[in-house]
């Protein structure tokens, strides 16, 4: 059996939906959109701020008598529970695109000890340009500053993470270099040799979404992006950052690796 649940995360626009595709592919069953578990995050943050306002040292007081990582415990079973209720054929995954699900991968460690994770990522600028096209009520700076936030999340939790349990796998890579995916993809998953030539076949034949023909493969530059120099400036501001830490460049050769 190929190692299961496998997470899929990472900044919208980013390959998460292509990756779907290639687990289907391979084997896995799951959900198009998850969201659900990313609530954790949020949920373990509420609990840890209400106990610090309101334990007190009084044996008068119920919360103080209450074993703060114990309620959570019972807090994130019932999530499994459900999330396990709702996937029952395996092997399975669920894919959730957001900063918070990225934050919640240590609960996800302790609820699933044998999951793995994949995280989509893709260059800033051509994320924020598929971002505004896709989802246009949300503004640029939105657009940045959420690119970034999934991009830094990765970093806090990714060296926590054996290596054995993670990879990353960039979009760009994905249409031009399908085989090292697969191989990558069959290594952290356990994929017997007839399912590798699935995922390269999935690469090949399908495409991430794209907004329009050919913008998937596309890579542009902060020239010619077709941002006014305000916009340039609060994408420098907000991503220039993370755009470093990847390897990412500001013009067309896309990467330093």
């Amino acid at each position: 059996m190929p190692r299961y649940p496998v997470f899929v995360v990472g900044s919208p626009r980013s390959g998460t939906s292509a990756l779907v595709d290639v687990l289907l592919a391979a084997g896995y069953s799951g959900f198009r959109e998850g969201m659900l578990l990313s609530l954790m995050h949020g949920l373990d943050e509420q609990v840890e701020r209400h106990f610090r306002t309101f334990t007190q040292p009084s044996d008068q007081v119920l919360i103080s008598r209450v074993d703060k990582d114990e309620l959570k415990g019972r807090l994130f079973r019932a999530f499994r529970e459900v999330a396990e209720a709702h996937n029952t054929a395996a092997p399975w995954f669920d894919k959730t695109g957001n900063p918070d699900m990225i934050l919640t991968i240590p609960i996800l460690r302790r609820l699933w000890p044998e999951g793995v994770f994949v995280f989509a990522r893709r260059r800033g600028i051509e994320n924020v340009v598929s971002r505004l096209r896709k989802f246009p009520g949300h503004g640029f700076d939105y657009h940045c500053r959420d690119w970034a936030r999934n991009m830094w999340a990765w970093r806090q939790v990714r060296g926590g993470l054996p290596a054995e349990v993670r990879t990353e796998v960039d979009q760009q890579d994905m249409i031009g270099r399908p085989e090292a995916v697969a191989d990558r993809l069959a290594a952290l998953l356990g994929l017997p040799p007839e399912r590798h030539a699935a995922l390269v076949r999935t690469m090949r034949q399908g495409r991430p979404q794209q907004t329009e023909a050919g913008s998937a493969a596309r890579r542009l530059s902060l020239e010619t992006a077709g941002w006014d120099g305000g916009q340039v400036e609060l994408f420098r501001q907000h991503c220039a950052s993370e755009m470093a830490a990847y390897g990412y460049t500001m013009d067309e050769s896309y990467g330093t690796a």
